[in-house]
């Protein structure tokens, strides 16, 4: 990280860096030129070193009635950063009180598109499991080489999925073909057609539309996912083993 992108980081804006690099370089200095050096107006220049004046960062004496200005050692930065460490510290317990209230709602996300959908099925990949109401035939027609990709993953971690297909021939040969001992799969019952795939894994459900654009969303939340569950085992207990 460059100096620049740092001095930001702790408060400082484009002006603010430019003028307490210049005071630094020249060591004591009037204003005209810590103004020259850092290529602004000298007439911007005192409310920018009033500013870092508050901030501890410059301070100035006087000489011959004329204000000399002196950055401070550059040390002081490391003591801005402590103190907003040790600041962010004492209000730290308040935020986690803030966010507990907040646990208990839903948190949905959004994603759109085939790098929105990648990244969903990235997060079925690192599951432990999952269970999924899905025509393979959206999946393979959406992901293209990237689903060889995640599948081969899949096997290789020896995921234990669950599946429930429609009866589509694609479907079917789907998964014949990726069937691993430690995935299942079973038939929905005949004319049942999937616009949307539903992905049920931890505390997630995901449902992925292929209507028009890739659409998806995501929902974290325990009693919502736990209903879900129970009608996927519904939906899984009655239907027809491949």
């Amino acid at each position: 990280m460059d100096i620049n992108s740092t001095l930001k980081d702790l408060g400082l804006d484009e002006k603010e860096i430019n003028i307490y690099l210049a005071t630094l370089e020249l060591g004591e200095s009037t204003v005209l030129p810590i103004a020259k050096k850092a290529g602004l107006k000298r007439t911007y220049c005192y409310d920018i070193l009033s500013s870092l004046q508050q901030k501890g960062l410059v301070y100035y004496q006087e000489k011959n009635n004329r204000r000399r200005y002196i950055a401070e050692d550059p040390k002081k930065l490391e003591e801005i950063a402590k103190n907003r460490l040790r600041n962010l510290a004492s209000i730290l317990p308040e935020l986690k009180s803030l966010y507990n209230r907040s646990a208990s709602k839903p948190k949905v996300r959004f994603y759109e598109g085939k790098s929105g959908l990648i990244e969903v099925y990235e997060m079925f990949a690192k599951a432990k499991s999952f269970d999924a109401i899905a025509s393979p035939n959206h999946i393979t027609e959406n992901l293209g080489d990237y689903f060889k990709s995640f599948a081969d993953r899949v096997i290789m971690k020896k995921l234990k999925i669950r599946e429930l297909v429609t009866g589509d021939g694609q479907d079917i040969e789907y998964v014949k073909k990726y069937k691993k001992p430690f995935q299942e799969a079973r038939i929905l019952p005949q004319g049942v057609v999937l616009d949307t795939d539903i992905v049920i894994f931890e505390d997630n459900l995901a449902l992925i539309s292929y209507e028009k654009d890739v659409h998806a969303v995501l929902l974290q939340n325990s009693s919502i996912v736990k209903t879900h569950k129970v009608l996927f085992e519904l939906l899984w207990s009655n239907a027809r083993k491949l």
